[in-house]
């Protein structure tokens, strides 16, 4: 299996902002990446507070009156620090407190001790009132929020998101988990959440990728210093990162880009089905073949004859194959559990590469016996399950809610419980691959794509699209971050040329096309 560093394009490979952490290895290796960069922590915090100064110059220009709210750690550090300097550049500040009296600690301390020598005016929570100011930057709490945050925070964030002005975050909204992005139970809504160096877990899926609003990123110039220490929890991907697909050899024919047979599409439900075979010959399948209910067919083929049919003998069907798609409108009565146990048996003694969406997870979701499936779809060339988070819920026997608290941990456990790599679709997609012995790192997450691509048929278009690399002779974990990313890229596309609301799956056919040929 190829490893990340030989699907990123060379300058990608060197961008530290695409490798993101817990807050457990900021906390431990960020003193000693200070050190060996030659910096204190307090100069640290000193230019976290100029990152965040800079930022806000740079996306607010005119705004002049600044109400920062601090906490007690060192988040308080970096806001005191931004306070002061916006201070001294002419600008109406006032820092709001928990209590003015409290002075802080250590190189926090020192911060607000800078902050009252330069003039600076504070006020308690209890005084604060925003009519006054134009934005709020947020330096409340930090990445050390484990658990529910105290009443008197609850009760001040809660107010400054019933403002309508701007809010500006220091590292991670305050009341964020910095793993799951789960707020605690409630969190700033930033509209720019400036994070140093490194991004944090939960800032890029699920509910925190909104939260957070558009990242800003900074290194303070230890980012190197930090890497060399640590492990990589996750990598951010997207398109523009990748290496191009390699060209076609020009004495290429059908035959030689994969066979690709999708099963689905039962009475009453083609649809499904037709997008994941069309997305399939679209990402570049040579051929393309959809077992499916006799009454479907006609709705599966209708306007695209390149797409074969078969309704009877599945097993010549699997013969024929290079790939195996199974599961969108498949639905789950006798017909479907008939054709997923069949395809479960033919795997065990013909292993080949196996795709699996929608009614097929639902149906896997309900088997007694998950060793079984263990065993079956670890031994495959390649075996990806693509989950949205419903599905996610039942595969594992929890709530959906389960699977958005901790999105990085439901991924991890559907790949090692079935034994394949788990593409869990939603905001900030996860790709987690069930290799996790050796290796640094085995999970991403894509951080293209928009809310537009929120409607029917999407997940279908990606099976496609992720069958399609697999036959074409791509490694499982390679196929699926392509997938996901190119499947993202194509939103994007269409969002900008017309608008998220009203884009329908597919709509992403047409850039599809061109995204996989690098135009």
């Amino acid at each position: 299996m190829m490893t990340l560093p030989n699907l990123l394009n060379e300058q990608a490979a060197e961008i530290l902002a695409y490798k993101a952490v817990s807050s457990e290895q900021v906390k431990k290796f960020e003193p000693q990446a200070a050190k060996n960069a030659d910096c204190s922590m307090f100069e640290l915090m000193t230019r976290a507070g100029e990152a965040g100064f800079e930022v806000l110059k740079t996306h607010w220009p005119k705004v002049t009156k600044i109400a920062v709210v601090t906490g007690n750690g060192n988040n308080a550090g970096d806001a005191y620090i931004l306070a002061r300097l916006a201070l001294q550049s002419g600008m109406q500040v006032c820092v709001f407190c928990e209590n003015i009296e409290r002075e802080l600690l250590a190189d926090a301390g020192l911060a607000q001790r800078e902050w009252v020598a330069a003039g600076g005016e504070s006020k308690n929570f209890s005084c604060i009132d925003f009519s006054d100011f134009e934005i709020i930057v947020d330096g409340i709490l930090g990445t050390g929020v484990e658990g529910e945050v105290k009443q008197s925070f609850q009760l001040l964030i809660e107010k400054i998101n019933q403002t309508a002005m701007p809010r500006l975050s220091l590292d991670l909204p305050s009341g964020m988990h910095a793993n799951t992005g789960i707020p605690m139970p409630i969190c700033v809504h930033a509209d720019i959440t400036v994070s140093f160096i490194a991004p944090k877990l939960g800032l890029l899926t699920g509910i925190g990728k909104e939260l957070c609003g558009r990242i800003e990123l900074t290194d303070l110039a230890i980012g190197k210093a930090f890497y060399q220490l640590v492990n990589v929890d996750s990598q951010v991907v997207n398109w523009s990162l990748l290496n191009p697909i390699k060209s076609r050899p020009v004495n290429g024919n059908k035959g030689s880009f994969g066979k690709v047979l999708c099963i689905g599409g039962n009475q009453g439900m083609p649809g499904a089905i037709r997008l994941s075979a069309e997305s399939a010959l679209r990402a570049g399948t040579g051929l393309v073949k959809v077992y499916c209910h006799q009454s479907s067919g006609l709705h599966v083929a209708s306007g695209r004859p390149e797409i074969m049919l078969q309704y009877q003998d599945l097993e010549a069907a699997l013969n024929w194959c290079t790939c195996v798609v199974i599961g969108p409108g498949l639905g789950q009565d006798q017909w479907a559990v008939q054709k997923l146990d069949h395809v479960l048996r033919y795997l065990t003694t013909d292993p080949k590469s196996l795709v699996v969406d929608a009614d097929a997870l639902n149906l896997l979701a309900d088997k007694k016996d998950k060793t079984n499936l263990y065993n079956i779809f670890s031994k495959l060339p390649a075996c990806i399950l693509t989950p949205h988070p419903g599905e996610a819920a039942r595969l594992l026997k929890v709530q959906i809610k389960d699977i958005e608290n901790n999105r990085y941990l439901a991924s991890e456990n559907i790949s090692k419980m079935y034994g394949g790599t788990c593409v869990l679709k939603g905001a900030g997609t996860l790709i987690q691959t069930a290799e996790t012995q050796n290796k640094n790192q085995c999970s991403w997450v894509c951080n293209g794509g928009n809310p537009g691509m929120a409607t029917a048929g999407m997940g279908d278009l990606l099976t496609g699209i992720i069958s399609a690399f697999l036959a074409q002779g791509m490694p499982e974990q390679q196929a699926a971050i392509y997938a996901v990313c190119a499947h993202a890229e194509a939103g994007d596309r269409v969002a900008r040329q017309y608008g998220q609301r009203g884009m329908i799956a597919s709509d992403l056919l047409t850039p599809l096309r061109a995204i996989i040929n690098g135009l």
